[in-house]
């Protein structure tokens, strides 16, 4: 029987080597070994996800409210903005 895709068994392969060692008659330094992760750009956003606080329902709709009647900015919001502007971009 054939299965699409599934190629037989295939012998053992030698190793090779991966780098050359050379010995210069001191003592041998091998080049480090192990294991080496990598974590992808995405992962890491993804990983952030959990660290995002939940969303405020009852201070979005307030602020949602005052922005359609036309409360929400008042001078002393727009003053407030601008010094906390200032203060993060000049300290």
């Amino acid at each position: 029987m054939y299965v699409n895709g599934v190629t037989p068994p295939t012998p053992p392969q030698s190793v090779e080597p991966v780098t050359t060692i050379i010995h210069d008659g001191g003592p041998a330094v091998l080049p480090p070994t192990g294991d080496v992760v990598e974590i992808s750009t995405v992962a890491k956003l993804a990983a952030q996800v959990h660290t995002v606080p939940e969303v405020r329902v009852d201070l979005v709709t307030r602020v949602r409210s005052e922005i359609e009647a036309g409360t929400y900015e008042t001078q002393e919001r727009i003053d407030l903005t601008v010094d906390r502007l200032m203060g993060e971009f000049f300290g």
